[in-house]
């Protein structure tokens, strides 16, 4: 995320946690945070609704009863640390209490009141009044930082579109209108008052789609060669101008959705089933349509939406002459034997279909696959307990150094001058990520992490996020508990992949959550893949999945030995335990 001096923002402490809050909104909607920093898929309310339907589908013999075992642990986390449900309900326990998880009966009534209680609205609501309170006293950033997630979860489970959040909180905080009191936090507010609206989408499209003219009603979506001037006149940037002949429009009146950008996926959504039901009877001719759409709202306002960011782009991606680079060094040195290389070859061309597939929860089965493809084979267990235990040790090993790489990169983009100047004095470490990690856990260098607070003033995110990061990484205990309670998070996520992809092979329930977890999937299958190219070109250590599987396990054993093995964090150990 880009971070640029903020000329727009009165130089008033007074704001400071304003703008905390804006930069922390900033950062969860952007599509490349580092997934670490970005919203989750479900909060405590949503969580409650998926393990109400879960049980549902156990009732019903769709789905195991175990698969219900990891939401409720989840479920309990999440209410344990979340301070509005701690406002909201006097004492929680009476509702968490689940026994050994076989009642599920009893457990159903509980969460269903649970879900009255903390509905989604309901639960908004007290984090924006909380927030409000908070964001103007100017303090308990820590707090602010809970609730903005929480908000941000909360908005996009109920139907806002992350890059809707995302333009609003860059037109009203990152633009010219200068920030000089509070009243940009109400106008922020504003823009989320769960109003539905009604959206006419217009897509332009290709002529093939006058051959399914006849089906096309049932899915709310009439193709025609010209537009009526009842919506013409809402064309106000000449969209629909063209002189193709072959130029047809696709028109989907009726959209019932939060906002414009939502309306346009639920339009592409529409006709991406109606284009593939016509691939499945004729293979020739593929149906397209444009990348852009007019939406018109409520009849009396219109927006030109650009092509949306696919949850499979939004990740790291090298620039094209550094990708080049990549790829030459991957077809000369990657070193694996025949059984290997086929099932990454697999996995290369499963990663690309799922790149290229419009259809969301293709995505997700295609990344699962991978998953199996790699990690599936080498014992006698169920497949989700091989893809779990043979994934995590690539996920756990280095997860400090990418968070402590990613605040590098923000101090950095904020005031490199600064930044060089200051890590040149630092005598530990042989690279800039060792000899800032040094700065940030060592207490001989506190003067000169005063030195970085003071200068991060007016990057308050960045601020924080330095003051945290060495309060956790200084102490061993704390360093334990951070990797563990990763490994908790990620193995939750994993499960609920697996049991989404069930859900939608075996049901055909496609779940809301499906965008976050192609993401996360996306973002797992990367590390893997390039954790493998890495043992195998740069350290030539393995020759063979397996053998990757292994050293991974190998690697994470070490880094857990070195932390249970020392009595401190020192200039002599930091590396080992935290890099």
């Amino acid at each position: 995320m880009k971070e640029k001096r903020l000329t727009n923002w009165n130089d008033d402490k007074n704001l400071d946690c304003l703008l905390f809050f804006a930069l922390r909104i900033k950062e969860l909607v952007f599509d490349y945070t580092l997934d670490s920093f970005k919203y989750p898929a479900l909060n405590t309310s949503t969580i409650c609704t998926e393990a109400i339907e879960l049980i549902s589908e156990i009732e019903n013999e769709n789905v195991s009863e175990k698969s219900i075992i990891p939401v409720l642990e989840e479920l309990i986390y999440k209410i344990k640390n979340d301070s509005i449900v701690k406002e909201i309900i006097d004492d929680i326990s009476y509702y968490i209490n689940f026994g050994d998880y076989s009642n599920l009966r009893e457990i159903k009534l509980k969460i269903e009141i649970l879900h009255h209680k903390l509905s989604p609205r309901k639960y908004i609501e007290f984090v924006k009044k909380r927030l409000t309170e908070i964001i103007k006293s100017n303090k308990e950033k820590k707090l602010i930082y809970e609730l903005s997630t929480n908000y941000i979860s909360s908005l996009i489970n109920l139907g806002y579109s992350q890059a809707f959040i995302n333009l609003k909180v860059n037109s009203i905080f990152f633009s010219k209108d200068k920030i000089e009191n509070f009243d940009s936090l109400e106008k922020f507010f504003s823009n989320f008052e769960y109003n539905l609206k009604i959206y006419t989408v217009i897509l332009k499209a290709s002529d093939i789609f006058d051959e399914i003219s006849n089906t096309s009603p049932i899915f709310k979506c009439e193709i025609t060669n010209s537009v009526d001037n009842e919506l013409k006149k809402f064309d106000k940037k000449n969209f629909l101008f063209s002189k193709n002949k072959n130029q047809r429009f696709l028109v989907l009146p009726k959209i019932k959705c939060y906002d414009p950008l939502t309306a346009k996926n639920i339009a592409e959504y529409k006709v991406n089933k109606l284009s593939k039901l016509f691939v499945f009877f004729h293979h020739r001719n593929h149906p397209d349509w444009s990348k852009k759409a007019l939406v018109i709202e409520n009849d009396n306002e219109s927006f030109i939406i650009n092509e949306r960011v696919s949850a499979m782009a939004k990740n790291y991606d090298w620039k094209p002459k550094k990708a080049a680079i990549k790829l030459n060094s991957l077809i000369k040195g990657l070193q694996l034997d025949k059984s290997s290389f086929s099932k990454y070859d697999r996995v290369i061309d499963l990663h690309g279909l799922s790149v290229q597939n419009k259809i969301i929860e293709n995505q997700l089965l295609q990344n699962w696959i991978a998953f199996e493809t790699l990690l599936v084979g080498y014992n006698n267990t169920s497949k989700i307990d091989q893809v779990i235990q043979h994934l995590l040790p690539f996920l756990l090993n280095r997860y400090i150094r990418k968070q402590i790489d990613e605040l590098i990169r923000s101090i950095n983009r904020f005031d490199s001058k600064f930044f060089f100047s200051k890590i040149r004095t630092i005598t530990e470490g042989e690279n800039i990520i060792e000899k800032f990690t040094a700065l940030l856990v060592l207490e001989k260098y506190k003067a000169t992490r005063f030195e970085f607070y003071e200068k991060l003033e007016k990057s308050p995110l960045a601020k924080f996020r330095m003051s945290e990061f060495h309060t956790k990484f200084s102490d061993l205990k704390s360093v334990k508990s951070h990797i563990e309670n990763h490994k908790r998070k990620v193995t939750w996520q994993i499960k609920r992949m697996y049991r989404s992809r069930n859900l939608i092979v075996h049901v055909g329930i496609v779940p809301d959550f499906t965008e976050i977890l192609v993401e996360n999937s996306h973002t797992y299958l990367d590390i893997l893949v390039n954790t493998i190219n890495y043992l195998s070109i740069k350290e030539k250590s393995i020759n063979s999945i397996e053998q990757a599987i292994k050293e991974a396990e190998i690697i994470n054993s070490k880094n857990k030995k070195a932390i249970s093995s020392s009595q401190s964090i020192d200039e002599h150990n930091y590396i080992s335990i935290l890099l």
